[in-house]
């Protein structure tokens, strides 16, 4: 007990302390536990609680020195300059980025934090509350010479004076416990993280991954990493659960390990890169996603994380590339098979996406054996018969198989209607920002109303960053029709509202694409010999 007390140490702070904090960067907030995920909801209800008195929380605060850093804090721009003796939130980033942002003027301005008390309702209000007379801005309400002046210019809020001065005074009193971890070391942290979790604030993997292992530098977060390989590939936004598998699977296969302990001794024995530093993981794992999502764009023909069937598939080439960084090109066609085949030969193969087939498949990738690894991979997708197209009558954005038609669909270089010039990977990337499935880029050609039971629903799609009423209007003969999957007679029916005819011939040369398409990317009847540098000829031979 003397031990853990001499770790922490209790503390209560006013909002105004921790505005000053975040402000001159003494209270960390970066992209070290959760992303800022409140909306103004949830902001006006913290807020709520605190001027009715009721209950909201603690902190959980762990001391330790920071660079000089330029921060976004909600809506706060902060230059924090070094210290050694900075507080980073590790439990109650949303309440501390909330509290400082809507009591400050500069962060009111942002619509997740513009906040009043309304003096007829005798509540916090937002939105559009906020025009109504007699409600007075949180910032103003916070400090009493900006209170003054608003009780200047409203005097028809002159009788409530003495309630602003109330509701003033408690927002000012209020204290928000916190606890300051000091010293703290991994085991540490990690029993205070369980216990957390224990009582209802659960922490999820990539969080207690980047507390313990993560640091304040971008790159040394799941986020981080994130945001760099997108920046460097436009893929796409990896979600953090992913790229913590992807740390964990580039480092050894048993992606379902405590990750509390992942750099400790008796981990690292075991581990495919024993030597390696936190901060080394980090960046070695961007430089592999990085080069697993430009293999994708490049040789599978897969342009974003939303169009790829399975997440498993990423993972497998993000070790794979961590091992092998310039891997023989024969390889490289390998492995896109592999990838066209596990994606074709789902249902065959009994591939589903989960935990398990990540393992086994990830277990085939061992260090210093790069076309033995290839050939284990293409054993565990050996497809007994041709790989058939997926059924027509079925497409949801979220199903594999419909993504694998939109994958096929992006091979045909499909043109933008309105400069007939190819759809570009940065224009698709642009259009599916914060989306997590392909439905932002598909068009329906024909209206869902007008679709009958079975009928061919994926002959109706393409990929467009238009929506129907703006494709039809400038869909004509003059556009290159065949990179869309059409041509001048399906174009006629869909312009005379002959659906079902235009739905029969789409879904006919959509077949045949799709049966084609499929035989060349699995290379189905293929050899998968491995490169002929394997293959040693002494004198005698």
């Amino acid at each position: 007990m003397e031990s853990t007390q001499a770790l922490s140490s209790s503390e209560a702070y006013t909002i105004a302390e921790l505005r000053a904090l975040v402000k001159s960067g003494g209270l960390r907030v970066p992209q070290f536990q959760r992303s800022f995920r409140w909306d103004g909801k949830d902001v006006l209800s913290l807020f709520d609680s605190i001027l009715r008195g009721f209950p909201f929380g603690s902190l959980l605060l762990w001391q330790r020195e920071a660079e000089a850093e330029g921060l976004l804090i909600g809506a706060l721009h902060v230059e924090a300059p070094a210290r050694s003796d900075a507080l980073w939130v590790v439990d109650g980033q949303q309440r501390v980025t909330s509290l400082v942002n809507a009591i400050d003027p500069e962060g009111a301005q942002d619509p997740r934090f513009a906040l009043g008390y309304s003096l007829r309702q005798k509540a916090v209000v937002g939105g559009r509350s906020l025009e109504e007379p007699l409600v007075i801005p949180l910032p103003d309400l916070f400090d009493f010479s900006r209170a003054l002046a608003w009780l200047a210019d409203n005097p028809d809020a002159a009788d409530q004076a003495t309630h602003v001065q109330e509701m003033a005074g408690r927002l000012n009193r209020v204290t928000v416990p916190a606890t300051v971890m000091k010293q703290a070391d991994e085991q540490t942290l990690r029993e205070v993280f369980d216990r957390i979790n224990s009582r209802g604030k659960r922490l999820n993997a990539a969080e207690i991954f980047n507390a313990i292992h993560g640091g304040p530098e971008a790159g040394n977060t799941t986020s981080g990493i994130a945001a760099g390989v997108h920046a460097q590939t436009r893929f796409g936004l990896l979600d953090d659960k992913v790229v913590v598998q992807a740390i964990l699977v580039r480092r050894h296969t048993d992606i379902t390990r405590d990750v509390h302990g992942e750099f400790s001794e008796s981990r690292r024995r075991v581990s495919d890169f024993p030597v390696e530093s936190e901060a080394e993981a980090y960046q070695a794992t961007e430089r592999a996603l990085v080069q697993a999502a430009r293999f994708l764009q490049e040789r599978c023909g897969i342009p974003h994380l939303v169009f790829l069937p399975f997440r498993f598939q990423l993972l497998v080439l993000t070790r794979f590339f961590a091992l092998f960084p310039e891997p023989a090109d024969r390889n490289l066609e390998l492995l896109s098979r592999w990838l066209w085949r596990t994606s074709a030969g789902a249902d065959a193969l009994g591939i589903s996406g989960s935990q398990t087939d990540l393992r086994d498949m990830a277990a085939r990738v061992r260090r210093g054996e790069e076309s033995a690894s290839v050939q284990r991979l293409l054993e565990a997708v050996d497809l007994s018969e041709s790989p058939q197209p997926p059924e027509l009558t079925v497409f949801r954005a979220t199903r594999a198989d419909s993504k694998m038609i939109l994958a096929a669909l992006w091979n045909l270089h499909p043109v933008d209607v309105r400069t007939n010039e190819p759809l570009t990977i940065e224009a698709l990337a642009e259009q599916l920002e914060g989306e997590t499935t392909p439905r932002a880029v598909v068009a329906d050609l024909v209206p869902p109303s007008e679709l009958e039971d079975q009928a061919p629903v994926a002959a109706s799609k393409l990929i467009s960053v238009l929506d129907r009423r703006e494709l039809l209007t400038a869909l004509d003969a003059q556009v290159d029709l065949g990179s869309l999957l059409l041509d001048e007679t399906m174009l006629e029916r869909l312009q005379a509202n002959e659906f079902s005819e235009f739905l029969r011939l789409r879904a006919e040369a959509l077949q045949g694409y799709l049966t084609d398409f499929l035989m060349v990317r699995t290379a189905w009847g293929q050899e998968d010999t491995p490169p002929l540098s394997d293959y040693v000829f002494g004198e005698e031979a």
